[in-house]
């Protein structure tokens, strides 16, 4: 029996059916704080929880012995009665003596940003938190300069190395903050904030578009993966310190090794790129990721209506798309704007655009590729497509583009090509839970 979730909250209802030789369940969270509830059922009736026996609250979120199971791993509850439950995307296991949270115990700041919840980092970070191996190269406005001309940046970023000059815009700053701020008990939580972080400034006295991606590439040690997130907007950056045809040979010679995020653009009503032709296209470099499939056009998913409160997490109770947002055939996926974000002064405030969704999008990539270093930035691509939560008619639509991003399920699927590659091959996307 399949259960399938949305990008909203969801409440999934497990009782015993009484069958004798008992049965299979597969619950499928796919965004959101999603929980089980288990009728009737005791913890001390968990007879194995990922091949340990019983299930312990401590220890639950400890990732154990995974099944696999449509060409993914998922984590396997068995139950006294003989019942076997699959379950993949689920917080919080609610038995009738006690509620069981599957989240990894991090940094509590994520309680209040819904970002994390729509995309299901939470169970992503059982997982990893990102690794030295993989490097986030973010292609922004790089950090505000203090008195003395050098970077303020903020403790939370303080790992980051720091490769131009410095601007007087903090819209870099708060880009990296969404993806790769430090857990550290406070103020603002990165989605990969164990990946290294390289900062290049390509507006005001910075360095070109062109020249900032080069020096990225010379500076990768032997099998490290770039993960490039670019707030670049408008046609104007395909001549930044190139050519169009010089760019797109720089672009191709990065697919073994990159991934690239780029913002679809803000051409819409209230944005700050002017587009006659928003709905149709995607802006400026984003265009490429329809000649490079290591490359994702991203398009801004705004929270609306009311927020929901569990168990004192934010979540959206609906999405979407922004207005202002570029969409099209050429959209390749959305990712969640208006997100928590802090600058060099440590002050918090909520960043938007479609600025936001390309940084949480690379943040989930560089997840997705801190779990398998194996494979190239097309087969990033391919899986978070794969994985992604599908918000429109059904499969790709011109204002979704491929769905929502969704970091536990794209990092469950790179775990099991990881693991097993011949029975990973039995990846069917999301149809197995139709």
């Amino acid at each position: 029996m399949n259960h399938l979730g949305n990008e909203t909250a969801n409440d999934f209802m497990y009782s015993d059916a009484g069958s004798a030789l008992g049965s299979a369940y597969v619950y499928k969270g796919r965004g959101g704080t999603d929980s089980l509830h288990l009728e009737g059922i005791r913890s001390d009736e968990v007879s194995f929880f990922n091949g340990r026996n019983g299930i312990d609250a401590g220890s639950a979120s400890e990732l154990g012995q995974q099944s696999f199971y449509g060409g993914t791993v998922f984590d396997s509850l068995g139950l006294a009665n003989g019942d076997e439950l699959y379950l993949q995307g689920v917080e919080k296991l609610r038995f009738e003596d006690v509620t069981i949270d599957l989240s990894p115990n991090l940094d509590t700041s994520r309680h209040v940003q819904w970002n994390t919840q729509v995309m299901d980092v939470n169970g992503a970070w059982r997982f990893n938190t990102g690794s030295d191996d993989v490097v986030l190269v973010s292609i922004d406005s790089g950090f505000v300069g203090d008195a003395n001309g050098n970077p303020n940046i903020h403790s939370d970023l303080k790992r980051a190395v720091n490769r131009t000059g410095v601007s007087t815009n903090d819209h870099g700053h708060r880009a990296m903050s969404v993806m790769a701020a430090a857990h550290d008990g406070s103020e603002v939580v990165g989605v990969a904030p164990d990946a290294k972080l390289w900062a290049y400034n390509v507006y005001e006295d910075g360095d070109n578009l062109y020249n900032a991606i080069e020096d990225a590439i010379t500076n990768r040690q032997d099998g490290q993966k770039l993960v490039f997130q670019g707030g670049i907007q408008g046609e104007n950056w395909w001549s930044s310190g190139a050519t169009r045809n010089e760019m797109n040979e720089l672009l191709g010679t990065t697919g073994d090794f990159g991934f690239f995020a780029v913002a679809a653009g803000n051409g819409g009503p209230d944005g700050n790129l002017t587009d006659p032709n928003y709905l149709n296209s995607v802006s400026g470099v984003a265009k490429a990721s329809s000649d490079f499939d290591h490359i994702a056009s991203i398009g801004a998913l705004e929270g609306t209506g009311s927020w929901d409160r569990v168990d004192g997490l934010l979540n959206a109770s609906a999405t979407t798309l922004a207005n202002y947002s570029n969409r099209g055939s050429n959209l390749t996926l959305v990712a969640p704007t208006n997100s928590r974000s802090i600058n060099g002064n440590g002050t918090i405030n909520t960043f938007g655009g479609t600025s936001c969704a390309n940084p949480n999008m690379a943040g989930v990539a560089a997840l997705l590729w801190s779990e398998n270093a194996a494979i190239d930035g097309a087969e990033v691509r391919e899986i978070l497509i794969g994985s992604a939560m599908d918000l429109g008619t059904g499969d790709f639509d011109n204002t979704f583009g491929n769905g929502l991003v969704n970091a536990e399920g794209a990092v469950r699927r790179a775990q099991a090509l990881d693991q097993n590659a011949e029975l990973a091959s039995f990846w069917t996307n999301q149809y197995f839970m139709a």
